[in-house]
């Protein structure tokens, strides 16, 4: 089984996530999620924590009891992004 991601499903996640977050907001536009490559590792980041990478995919299975069903790549940044944000919202200044 390959569960090889591109450059291009992971902008797509991407940018299908932060369509969903400008539009839930309507004035919210400098979420940053970026896709980067050093021609090896593929990553992913939220303002600048990184929530995945090619090397270390660490993805679930939507059904622990079958392996050959990984949990799609934008549903996993989706759940990423959103434990970020939990964090972020427990920040009192």
């Amino acid at each position: 089984m390959n569960n090889t991601i591109t450059i291009s499903e992971l902008q797509n996640a991407v940018n299908s996530i932060e369509s969903d977050i400008f539009e839930s907001t309507d004035e919210i536009e400098y979420f940053n999620i970026t896709v980067t490559t050093n021609g090896y590792t593929d990553i992913v980041n939220f303002f600048g924590i990184q929530i995945w990478n090619s090397d270390d995919d660490c993805r679930g299975y939507s059904d622990p009891e079958d392996e050959s069903t990984i949990e799609p790549i934008e549903q996993h940044l989706r759940n990423r992004v959103n434990e970020e944000l939990s964090k972020i919202a427990r920040i009192k200044v």
